[in-house]
């Protein structure tokens, strides 16, 4: 899990920040659904969306700066395995927090269903 985060970068620290806080606010939403906490919880999931979009796009930007920059590589025929493992890299980020907000919205599901039954 180390080398995942690791993999990632700074952006995936943010990307886990955000994630498990939104986490915590979706659980809360499906135990006690409110429409205060709605609004809130839809706020966290774009935060969490946009620093895994954020994260995924600095990773691809230091990818393709990086290995150019870099003469052992640019010219090693081994630059198509480079910039692949780069970019696996770089997508840390999205695979993180779209699994984060996979989670999230599962349990939002619930809370919402539950609002929904308090409704006359």
């Amino acid at each position: 899990m180390m080398d995942f985060l690791r993999a990632g970068g700074f952006g995936t620290w943010l990307v886990l920040l955000f994630g498990l806080i939104t986490l915590a606010v979706s659980a809360i939403f499906a135990w006690r659904p409110t429409e205060r906490r709605a609004g809130f919880l839809r706020g966290m999931c774009q935060a969490t969306l946009y620093s895994a979009l954020t994260g995924t796009v600095s990773g691809l930007a230091a990818v393709m700066s990086k290995v150019p920059a870099r003469p052992e590589w640019a010219k090693s025929p081994d630059m198509p395995l480079i910039v692949m493992t780069g970019i696996g890299e770089a997508l840390t980020c999205c695979i993180l927090g779209f699994a984060l907000l996979s989670l999230c919205w599962l349990m939002t599901a619930v809370g919402n269903r539950r609002l929904a039954d308090r409704l006359p």
